[in-house]
């Protein structure tokens, strides 16, 4: 799952679309991300949405609206509106 980690680090934010309970590449990047804290993870939130986005909300990622209603032009700024929301984390640096 190292391409996982490249993809994730290099990514402003992450929407997981649909993810298998606790299994898979999608799973693990995803809970990897939230652990980390590289990037904020967002989950497609709707109905009939699979198991694993219902368990990744409740780990704490944040729901990503389906469908979305403004135009996909506004994707970035809503986001970014999102994120800014968030109280800021302290980041604890590493010593290795």
């Amino acid at each position: 799952m190292g391409r996982n980690r490249l993809i994730y680090c290099l990514a402003d934010y992450a929407i997981v679309v649909a993810s298998d309970a606790e299994t898979g590449g999608t799973w693990a990047g995803a809970t990897e991300a939230l652990k980390n804290n590289w990037v904020l993870v967002f989950v497609l939130e709707h109905e009939q949405m699979p198991e694993g986005n219902k368990l990744l909300l409740q780990k704490g990622t944040l729901a990503f609206p389906h469908p979305f209603k403004d135009k996909p032009v506004k994707l970035p700024e809503w986001l970014k509106e999102k994120a800014d929301s968030l109280p800021s984390q302290p980041n604890q640096l590493s010593l290795f």
